[in-house]
């Protein structure tokens, strides 16, 4: 029989790679004849390299590059790898009826859309992992043609021998923290190393992928290089941690059993290694919360795994994923699957098959570098980024890029199902839109919402929240903002985007402005500048959220909105500050945010919160406020944390490491209102984080120190003196922590009543039912 298997690269590690190995080898030593066809293109001495490493996998095997469908003709069987690999199903149908398709599904469910074609109507039988995912496939795309059988292991060899007890921990893992989260990973051994005192507990990782400098910079984010250890020798007896929100089997689990080792790993979002792993005494279930995955893994560095309970993990494996003959039962339950399935290749759908992404990407590129090698200089010196050629083709390339969008909107129809929300750019996730994101999430669940990520940080913070993170920029942000009916943002939009007349942008702004912006700008020639520049952006709008009546003549008059006659106000209040008026008094959801920043919470713990604003000259020191004085002023008990504006991040490693009662955070990863909550007291200068904190009726204290100057450069809207329970002193160390220690609350009523008054517990509720109503 002759078997053709596409699969995505066998030339690059993985698990799905080492599934394909193990699967040539059974074929072939079941004297069938394979031919492997690689998606990627590949050269002849990719495969004398996995030769020395796999020949007896290989030995045999026939390899080809994937042109197009012809490449998968010619063929009794045609295996597909990969779930978006199914859509070639039809036309080898079509071309080919008499060949059997087995389609394998590696990927967990919940990766695949369900408005992902399978084309399963050409397709003979799937292949999944376990029982329950082969029910739920059934279920959710009604399909009965489903088998489930795990993926070849016989590659595995299982020791007899348990591993001694250690307190080396290891992972094995693609670097792609969407999928992997090896990011809890760390912050569970920042949790063990620093916040319980354990520094002699080890992790070695091993991997590769886009985010591996992500993971270097977190190792130093936590202080951890003297524990975690990237790509170096893993200790030949270690604890294998998994931390994957999905799994269908984790092949480097099972190798890790396979050596003797234990193993602490999430069961997945859907459980599904539950069912697979329980009955092993070497594996043990964490459920990411901190405190109880230290405790799972430090009982399994302190309890031995015993000569017993090998043996009985050893029958449990044979029985579970040694098969007799691996290759004789998938191609025996494919060809019953196929008997079953009755395909019409006549009247399967004709649909167009595009040139492989990959392999015309791989041509394009040669061919464009050979044309650009024979260039002479002199033409290579023109295409120069800087170069008056280069601006004008690329102006040209966007007047173009918008015509095809033009035309691309009109077939899109925005959906009242999805949601695209941004806060400040994507730079963090926090403020107004998170707090309508949240409020969406909690009224309708099954909404899709995409929020904005500048980078890696931003994303695992959008994850926790099981919402979709979009790389700003990106095609992907691209597509995310055109199927949303309803943009919800803190700035304006990206200039490229362009809005669909029926989609909805609600500006919701970032706090109450004291200081002057745009139209009323103190420098006329930036004013002029800027609102050039704002008012195209600002026309995109078309719901704006009030706080006040004195916020709405302000915001009218910085950002011109007489000019836009078609926008409205929603007189809701601030959805940020939902959150503030209901939990202030909340010991529960204080704590939570305590152990999400500090790792642990303390009740007897008083935090004093640093919050200077931004200045456009470059500064080493955000305040002459000596804040090391200042929190050993104050009793053992209290500390300091500094919330730095985004643009001044460079001052972080300063303010982190200046004492252990001084607490600086990633920008990524703050909401302010969260800090708000668990902070006793505000230490600010001219910053509107003022008019939010006020809320709390806590003690805010506003430095006056380069006032003046500021007044006389930028201009503010009105004068500190108006807020009369507001302390302003100069960077006094002692008199901040006598004001502090004096006043445990303050009555700032009368703030709330001039410039917030519609602030309520429910403005976050208010907004969202305003949003979905049917009129």
């Amino acid at each position: 029989m002759h078997i053709k298997i596409l699969g995505f690269n066998l030339f690059q590690k993985g698990g799905t790679s080492r599934s394909n190995l193990n699967l040539l080898r059974a074929l072939k030593e079941a004297n069938h004849t394979v031919t492997y066809i690689n998606y990627v293109p590949f050269r002849k001495r990719h495969v004398e390299h996995l030769k020395k490493t796999a020949v007896r996998e290989i030995e045999g095997v026939n390899f080809e590059s994937f042109h197009n469908v012809k490449s998968l003709t010619a063929c009794d069987v045609l295996i597909l790898t990969r779930e978006d690999f199914f859509k070639y199903a039809r036309e080898v149908k079509r071309q080919a009826p008499t060949i059997q398709i087995l389609g394998e599904i590696h990927a967990p469910l919940a990766y695949i859309n369900p408005s992902f074609d399978l084309a399963l109507e050409a397709i003979d039988a799937v292949r999944v992992s376990t029982p329950d995912i082969a029910k739920a496939f059934a279920s959710r795309f009604e399909y009965p043609y489903v088998f489930p059988m795990y993926v070849n292991t016989d590659h595995i060899v299982f020791q007899p021998q348990p591993s001694p007890n250690t307190k080396a921990l290891m992972m094995k893992a693609r670097f792609e923290d969407a999928i992997k989260d090896i990011s809890y990973a760390l912050k569970l051994m920042h949790f063990i190393v620093y916040t319980k005192g354990h520094h002699d507990v080890e992790l070695h990782i091993q991997g590769y992928g886009p985010s591996l400098e992500l993971y270097e910079q977190l190792i130093t984010y936590y202080q951890l290089e003297r524990q975690v250890f990237l790509n170096g020798d893993i200790p030949k007896h270690a604890i294998y941690i998994s931390t994957s929100p999905y799994e269908t089997l984790g092949y480097s689990i099972l190798e890790a059993i396979g050596d003797g080792n234990q193993a602490c790993i999430y069961p997945g979002d859907d459980a599904v290694l539950t069912s697979i792993y329980q009955p092993f005494h070497a594996v043990h279930f964490l459920n990411k919360q901190l405190e109880h995955d230290y405790q799972v893994i430090m009982a399994t560095i302190q309890e031995t795994y015993m000569d017993t309970m090998r043996n009985e993990d050893f029958h449990y494996f044979n029985q579970q994923f040694q098969y007799e003959d691996y290759s004789d039962t998938l191609l025996r339950q494919l060809a019953e699957k196929a008997d079953q399935h009755v395909i019409t290749p006549h009247l399967i759908e004709k649909t167009r098959v595009e040139l492989p992404f990959y392999y015309s990407r791989y041509v394009v590129k040669h061919s464009l570098k050979k044309a650009l090698n024979r260039l002479p200089d002199s033409f290579k010196r023109v295409l120069n980024k800087k170069s008056r050629l280069y601006q004008y083709m690329r102006r040209g390339i966007f007047a173009v890029e918008k015509q095809v969008k033009q035309r691309r909107q009109q077939r899109i129809h925005p959906s009242r199902s999805h949601v695209f929300i941004e806060s400040f750019h994507g730079k963090n996730f926090s403020g107004d839109p998170k707090a309508i994101a949240l409020e969406i999430q909690r009224q309708y669940p099954d909404k899709v919402i995409y929020v904005s990520a500048a980078n890696e940080y931003v994303d695992i913070e959008i994850r926790q929240f099981d919402m979709h993170p979009v790389r700003f920029g990106s095609r992907e942000y691209i597509h995310a903002f055109e199927r949303a009916q309803f943009a919800v943002i803190n700035g304006n939009l990206w200039d490229r985007l362009l809005k669909h007349p029926k989609q909805t942008v609600i500006q919701t702004w970032h706090g109450m402005p004291l200081k002057r912006m745009v139209n009323d700008l103190m420098d006329p020639v930036e004013r002029q500048q800027q609102s050039e520049a704002f008012l195209p952006r600002m026309l995109k709008w078309d719901v704006l959220l009030s706080c006040s009546e004195r916020y709405e003549a302000l915001i009218s008059s910085a950002f011109n909105l007489s000019q836009h006659l078609s926008l409205n106000i929603w007189r809701e209040g601030a959805p940020r500050n939902s959150m503030l008026i209901r939990h202030q008094e909340d010991e529960h959801k204080r704590h939570e945010i305590e152990e999400k920043y500090v790792g642990i919470a303390t009740p007897e713990k008083r935090y004093i919160l640093f919050c200077p604003t931004w200045r456009k000259s470059q500064r080493q020191n955000v305040s002459e406020l000596d804040l090391k004085t200042l929190v050993h002023l104050l009793p053992d008990n209290y500390e300091v944390i500094v919330k730095l504006h985004p643009n001044e991040g460079h001052l972080y490693t300063t303010y982190r490491n200046m004492d252990s009662r001084i607490h600086c955070f990633m920008n990524e990863w703050v909401d302010i209102q969260e800090l708000y909550l668990i902070c006793d007291a505000l230490i600010t200068d001219y910053s509107s984080a003022l008019f939010d904190y006020a809320h709390l009726n806590r003690p805010i204290i506003v430095l006056d120190e380069d006032t003046q100057d500021y007044h006389q450069t930028v201009g503010f809207y009105f004068e500190l003196d108006e807020m009369v329970s507001v302390k302003q002193c100069t960077a006094n160390a002692e008199a901040i922590a006598d004001y502090i220690l004096k006043h445990k609350s303050v009555d700032h009523s009368a703030i709330i009543r001039k410039f917030m008054a519609l602030d309520h517990e429910v403005s976050d509720k208010n907004i969202v039912n305003h949003m979905f109503s049917d009129k």
